[in-house]
């Protein structure tokens, strides 16, 4: 199967996946084991009131192990890890490697009945655990408990060697993980990075965090020493900027949220980070570049920061991205590239390879796919449309950048669907966060809503009002958060993430009760007041967070019977008597008020009543009503169904059937000669002697000109890039090659449709061919004339095997460098084509 990529872009991906490094052949154990003897009376762990050397912690993992196997721990038996922070969880996940188990951990402070299940379900044979925990709290029959801080017991035999592979399980937090995979990856970032015996690393991640699988091998593995604090001060930025400094820390691994704590605490005190941090490891979630500035400017000796991330769900790393400064373009850090032997692709819903630029899943291959032997509950995998090697399915959608990075855009836990589109909210999350006033802002999905919530930078002056005119400003109204709330901090996760769970549900507790039904009161007569009423009206009808006063409606997702809605209800609750006509064709709040503020003057007399329109339907209340409302077609003049009259014959019906818009695409590239028998429709041709054209321009100035964006490597025998289709000679005449537009350009709920599309269409007026014609009506022929166009288009289109997605809001800006535009040109209208894709999975 073809990857259907051009060949450029397909050496990218390959290059990209091509970084290999010598495959580990035996396990995690022999190479930590290796490691202790190597580097024997050097600190291995400094924790307090205790110091360990790695020939001190290989002793006490050696008892541990072999207090297990005298419990009947078998190798492949999982043994589940309950301790509470400090050196236990690393002796102890160590010892259930050295006896052959398969670490998993549990943590203790769970509710006593998740605590049985993760252990029942997740079929362990035995718990280690601390001293006082196992005082203190009881386990499921008939799993034995063990102590990993137990007293010595001089006559206990040494576990026997167990007989494991590189490929057998070590560790299960969300899936099994192999030897090989945590040794791959810790191997990996202690030589890129230079990690050796004269480093310390604050350990602060708990034993179910992907950050503590680099910590029980990556540091051990290297001959450096592992930092432990009080588990008392894990949130307490003073004593964790207090451990850096007295402890000489060289490197950090934890998320991005944990390490704001300290910076923000250094801020206040006028202090920098100590200069002995040489190397910053961000992971675990999305890493903002405002905080990658926050850090440089807390870190003037400028230690490397790296941004990791796991392939899915809690496992090692295996994605990389050094960071020096962000780029402006940036919404969040890239994932980076992939670690070698691992692989990563990101395809389209139809498991085919996605071109640069255009987002889609992110999948992972090489080590972070491959399977334990004898584990059932592994990861699910899909084959690879080409090689048919196994991939892992992630919860990230992402695109690829021409130089080789993953740019994430969104992620399943951070989308809504709003009629029918996913959308991201990453976008609005990115866009409030580079608010001045901002230090982080959260977006999560609750229900079918957004809730966003705002911490302000210290000393910063910011209102829920100001940062909601902010946003309105920047994203779609669909991507508009139902509330903003401004917070003083957030709540973090055991291993230091932002908690988005307890985040949204804060947003569902404090989410507003339905207001009581008001009986309504006069409008106000003064336009700020009116202006005020009718837009919380309009959101409210419409389901908007919120709407400037010239909106147009219709871009905003309304349709003509929610604009009678709209209408029905300002009549009903503030007396507006609105223009039905006039607001189908100038929706807006504006027109709204303007035309009743007007009418308060000038009310119709009898004869003018008697001649306005009928009074609108009543006020169309849920799906059933409104399903109700379109059912009746009050467009057709019931009142003569009965009345004889002329048959007609017309059309086959597939004629009028066959037209329709297409809102996703195939990822195969489309045929030239289909594009070009789509855009031959608006050709110019000679009858008579005289030009025709297949559609109507007003006195035939034909001021509507067309141009196309060949999408990279979607369209087969044409370059990527902007053309101006010449109507009278028929041809594509390059303006800009290789021009591209961002997504962004479009509105949030046409982005996924621009992503997958092969080509669109742009349809610009040339205003001074038809103004001196026409004057103030010379738009509204243009309008007409663009609409004509477009219906030819996807009658064309039918017949050609591609589909139509017109799209009527964008911002027009991009298109000047695209197209070659000058100032007397002016957007009108916009079409994605490609293959229709015929069904989503």
């Amino acid at each position: 199967m073809s990857t259907l990529l051009p060949a450029d872009q397909r050496e990218l991906v390959r290059a990209m996946n091509a970084r290999t490094a010598p495959v580990p052949e035996d396990t995690l154990t022999a190479q930590l084991a290796r490691a202790a003897q190597r580097y024997g009376p050097a600190p291995a762990l400094l924790a307090p009131g205790l110091t360990l050397t790695h020939a001190e912690l290989a002793a006490r993992v050696e008892t541990a192990a072999a207090r297990l196997h005298a419990a009947g721990v078998a190798p492949g038996d999982r043994v589940a890890l309950a301790v509470e922070y400090g050196w236990e969880q690393f002796a102890g996940a160590l010892a259930v490697l050295r006896a052959g188990g398969v670490c998993l951990p549990v943590p203790p402070g769970l509710p006593r009945t998740v605590r049985w299940r993760s252990v029942t379900d997740g079929r362990a044979s035995a718990v280690l655990t601390q001293s006082w925990l196992a005082e203190r709290l009881d386990w499921p029959p008939p799993a034995p408990v063990v102590a990993v801080d137990g007293p010595a017991a001089p006559g206990l035999p040494a576990a026997p060697e167990p007989r494991r592979t590189a490929t057998d399980a070590a560790y299960r937090i969300t899936h099994p993980v192999s030897h090989r995979a945590l040794a791959t990856a810790a191997l990996e970032v202690n030589r890129r990075f230079g990690l050796g015996p004269g480093d310390r690393l604050l350990a602060l991640a708990p034993p179910d965090s992907p950050a503590a699988l680099y910590d029980l091998s990556g540091p051990l593995l290297a001959g450096a020493s592992l930092v432990l604090t009080r588990d008392i001060d894990l949130r307490d930025p003073e004593a964790l900027a207090e451990e850096l400094r007295r402890h000489r820390v060289t490197v950090w691994n934890a998320p991005p949220a944990l390490l704001d704590l300290v910076l923000d605490h250094l801020a206040d005190r006028g202090e920098k980070l100590p200069e002995t941090l040489r190397l910053i490891l961000l992971g675990g979630e999305r890493l903002d570049p405002a905080h990658v500035r926050r850090l440089r400017e807390a870190a003037p000796h400028g230690p490397t920061v790296a941004h990791l991330a796991p392939a899915a769900g809690a496992g090692p790393w295996a994605t990389c991205m050094e960071v020096g400064e962000p780029e402006p373009a940036w919404r969040s850090v890239p994932l980076g590239d992939p670690l070698p032997n691992q692989r990563v692709f990101i395809l389209s819903e139809a498991l085919r390879p996605c071109p640069v630029w255009v987002a889609g899943r992110v999948y992972y291959g090489g080590v972070a796919a491959e399977t334990c032997p004898g584990e059932e509950e592994g990861q699910e995998t899909v084959a690879h449309p080409e090689t048919g090697e196994p991939l892992v399915r992630s919860a990230r959608f992402a695109r690829l950048l021409p130089q080789g990075l993953i740019d994430v855009v969104g992620d399943e836990s951070a989308r809504i669907t709003v009629r029918d589109r996913p959308l991201n909210l990453q976008d609005t999350e990115a866009v409030l966060a580079a608010h001045e006033a901002v230090h982080t802002a959260v977006v999560v999905p609750v229900g079918g809503d957004s809730f966003a919530r705002v911490r302000l930078r210290p000393g910063a002056r910011a209102g829920t009002e100001e940062l909601t005119a902010y946003l309105r400003r920047k994203v779609s109204p669909y991507l508009m958060p139902a509330a903003v709330e401004i917070v003083d901090a957030f709540a973090l996760t055991p291993d230091g993430r932002l908690d988005r769970e307890a985040v949204a549900a804060a947003a569902t507790t404090a989410a507003p009760a339905p207001a009581a039904e008001e009986t309504p009161g006069p409008p106000p007569r003064d336009e700020a007041g009116l202006l005020d009423s009718v837009t919380r009206v309009t959101c409210r009808v419409l389901g908007l967070a919120a709407v400037e006063p010239d909106m147009n409606l219709l871009d905003a997702g309304a349709t003509s019977v929610e604009l009678v809605r709209l209408a029905t209800t300002l009549e009903e609750e503030l007396g507006i008597d609105t223009d039905i006509e006039e607001l189908l064709h100038f929706p807006s709040v504006a027109v709204i008020v303007s035309t009743h503020l007007g009418g308060l003057d000038a009310r119709p007399g009898p004869a003018e009543a008697a001649a306005a329109p009928a009074a609108a339907p009543a006020a169309l209340d849920g799906i059933g009503a409104r399903q109700k409302f379109k059912d009746a077609r009050h467009g057709v003049r019931h009142e003569l169904d009965a009345r004889d009259g002329i048959a007609l014959a017309g059309p086959a019906e597939h004629h009028l059937t066959a037209r329709r818009s297409h809102h996703g695409f195939a990822p195969e590239p489309v045929d030239l000669t289909a594009l070009a028998e789509l855009l031959g429709a608006l050709r110019e041709v000679r009858h008579g002697g005289e030009p025709k054209y297949g559609y109507p321009s007003a006195g035939s100035a034909y001021p509507v000109q067309t141009y196309l964006l060949a999408h990279p490597g979607r369209v087969d025998g044409l370059p990527a890039g902007g053309y101006y289709h010449h109507p009278v000679h028929n041809r594509l005449v390059p303006v800009a090659p290789g021009a591209t537009l961002p997504a962004s350009a479009h509105d949030a709920v046409n982005r996924t449709a621009y992503e997958e599309a092969a080509f669109s269409l742009y349809l610009v007026s040339r205003t001074d061919a038809i103004t001196p014609l026409y004057g103030e009506l010379a738009w509204d022929f243009t309008v007409f004339e663009a609409g004509a166009m477009t219906q030819l288009l996807m009658q064309t289109a039918t017949g050609t095997g591609l589909g139509l997605c017109p799209v009527g809001s964008m911002d027009p800006a991009p298109l000047r460098s695209a197209f070659d535009l000058g100032d007397r040109h002016r957007f009108v209208h916009a079409l994605l084509g490609g293959r229709p894709r015929q069904a989503r999975p």
